[in-house]
């Protein structure tokens, strides 16, 4: 019964870090999305009106005026 539940531990484990891992990489695309779109804005002589980013970069929007 032991060897049992330290494999469903392990395979637990493996779980949580394969998952944090997609979230730290998703997280990390989105904010560097984000600084694209504001580095698309003022290279093209725009003017960023409204930026909004939500705390994990998840949500993000950039309006730009021309």
């Amino acid at each position: 019964m032991r060897p049992k539940r330290i494999r469903n531990v392990l395979i637990g484990l493996i779980f949580a870090v394969t998952a944090m891992a997609m979230m730290t990489i998703s997280i990390a695309l989105s904010y560097n999305g984000f600084i694209e779109a504001k580095s698309a804005c003022v290279e093209s002589n725009g003017t960023i009106t409204e930026e909004n980013v939500d705390v994990l970069a998840l949500n993000w929007s950039v309006s730009c005026e021309q």
